[in-house]
């Protein structure tokens, strides 16, 4: 099983995409900006996705053929900006409405060779960076009560939701997790979130959600697309570290909310893009 590993990890190798350049600029990475100055210098890479075609259920169609890709870094944390065509912003909210997303895959561990680019395998570990529209519209405008996505809706009480505040008094948060099952197993889908999901993986059904580690994003949707920034420490003690000059990778997937893409139903990139370092 290992040499199969191993086979699949050099066939990854051997069929990189294109050279991604990330060019060193002197600004404050931290605070994503989609508009700022310094992506004006940065060279743009054109990235082929197709519709992922491993498994089941997979989207109907490739929805996201290209995405237009520029990095930067500025010694200790690196940015990228991701624009990509999509004919309505999404942001989830009742059942069956899904959230447009984008997410950046780096190998787990250093070594001359990547994993297998379809999220890692056993013991080639992958680490995911996952924006949706939907976390960044709860970090904006607040996370959306039960009233606001079902208007029409009638209820008694609703866990966390309580009509008044004198019905919350003298009940710990703990005491009140007990009617919302998803916070009392720390299910992280329960929470509100920042923007980004940090993600490990070792294969397909294997991702498990981490504790962040500074990372963020910032989308804009305009004119019929997306223009969003994803940035990360560039070491990040226990998952991925990019150190410029050294060996790096990164792969690409872009869900349309939109069109019924989520989890396994997304367009993404079927080999690394080689991190070129630039002073």
């Amino acid at each position: 099983m290992r040499s199969l590993l191993l086979a699949a990890t050099l066939a990854s190798a051997a069929a990189l995409a294109q050279d991604l350049e990330v060019r060193s600029v002197k600004a404050d990475l931290s605070k994503d900006d989609p508009a700022a100055p310094y992506w004006a210098s940065a060279p743009e890479t054109n990235v082929s996705l197709i519709g992922q075609p491993m498994v089941v259920p997979r989207p109907g169609s490739t929805t996201t053929a290209n995405l237009t890709v520029q990095a930067v870094h500025d010694g200790k944390r690196i940015a990228f900006r991701l624009r990509w065509a999509d004919t309505e912003k999404s942001e989830a909210g009742p059942l069956g409405k899904f959230s447009d997303a984008a997410a950046i895959q780096f190998p787990a561990q250093a070594g001359d060779f990547p994993p297998p680019v379809m999220m890692g395998a056993k013991g080639l570990p992958v680490h995911l960076f996952h924006w949706r529209a939907q976390y960044q519209r709860d970090r904006e405008q607040g996370k959306p009560d039960i009233k606001t996505l079902y208007p029409n809706g009638s209820i008694d009480i609703y866990p966390m939701e309580f009509p008044a505040a004198e019905a919350n008094r003298g009940l710990s948060e703990k005491d009140q997790e007990k009617f919302s099952p998803a916070r009392a197993e720390g299910n992280p889908q329960a929470y509100a979130k920042t923007g980004v999901d940090e993600i490990i993986a070792e294969g397909f059904s294997t991702s498990q959600v981490q504790e962040g580690h500074s990372s963020s994003g910032q989308g804009v949707w305009k004119d019929g697309g997306w223009t969003l920034v994803i940035s990360r420490p560039l070491v990040i003690e226990g998952g991925s570290t990019l150190k410029p000059g050294a060996k790096s990778w990164a792969a690409f997937a872009v869900w349309q909310g939109g069109q019924g893409e989520v989890g396994s139903r997304k367009c993404l990139t079927m080999a690394w893009s080689t991190l070129v370092w630039k002073e």
